[in-house]
């Protein structure tokens, strides 16, 4: 568009009379939107009254998680090889349906002592959506009987219930901080319909550990409340 070539513009670039800027697609938030997140701000404050709603709650207690797919392997990839060097051979049984794996992340908000001094950073972990079961035949890879880890190529509710009780309860108690105390942990979910709520019956079972409460918590609830 500039009608330059790209080493004219990176000696521009270096110059510092041009510099790159990438610009990022923002969602279209409706009236609807823009006022749900003003209400999720104003029920993070502590007070009874505008007038003593002065502070934040501290959220030490909340844990967010979130989904991501990531895909193994891109179509295409750029690389910067040495003279002579050959690329890496790649390959895939479909390059228009590459596999792609779910991932669900949790963090917390990190902690600090009197002297600022980082001492949890709140990170839990991610884990992967799979399972494990045996191999059906022999192959060259394995023995029939093997167990095999495969991806959950559909993510529901079943999936969401399973992975909040055997991974993510867990690491919260694994990494937590000694307080001494017992410990209520609200766990922060978006709305999607995968997702479950406090009131399911199986996860009422698991919700209550030594020392831990675990609550579910939606968006739509805290500003509902």
């Amino acid at each position: 568009m500039l009608s330059i070539s790209k080493s004219t513009v990176q000696r521009i670039v270096k110059r510092g009379d041009i510099r790159p800027h990438s610009n990022a697609l923002k969602p279209a938030l409706t009236a609807a939107n823009k006022k749900e997140r003003l209400r999720w701000c104003l029920s993070k404050l502590i007070g009874d009254s505008p007038g003593t709603k002065r502070e934040y709650q501290s959220m030490y207690n909340i844990v967010m998680i979130d989904e991501k797919w990531f895909s193994l392997t891109k179509k295409s990839q750029r690389a910067y090889l040495a003279k002579g060097e050959k690329g890496a051979h790649r390959f895939s049984q479909s390059t228009k349906f590459i596999p792609k794996f779910m991932f669900q992340g949790a963090v917390a908000k990190p902690w600090y002592n009197a002297q600022k001094e980082c001492i949890w950073d709140g990170k839990i972990g991610i884990f992967p959506f799979t399972y494990t079961e045996p191999a059906q035949r022999n192959s060259k890879y394995r023995k029939k009987g093997d167990m095999v880890t495969k991806v959950v190529e559909r993510v529901n509710r079943d999936e969401s219930r399973k992975m909040l009780i055997q991974n993510i309860i867990l690491a919260i108690m694994a990494k937590w901080p000694h307080t001494g105390h017992h410990n209520t942990i609200y766990i922060q979910q978006d709305n999607a319909k995968a997702h479950i709520l406090q009131s399911d019956l199986e996860w009422q079972q698991h919700c209550e550990q030594p020392g831990f409460t675990f609550i579910l918590i939606h968006i739509h609830q805290i500003v509902q409340n």
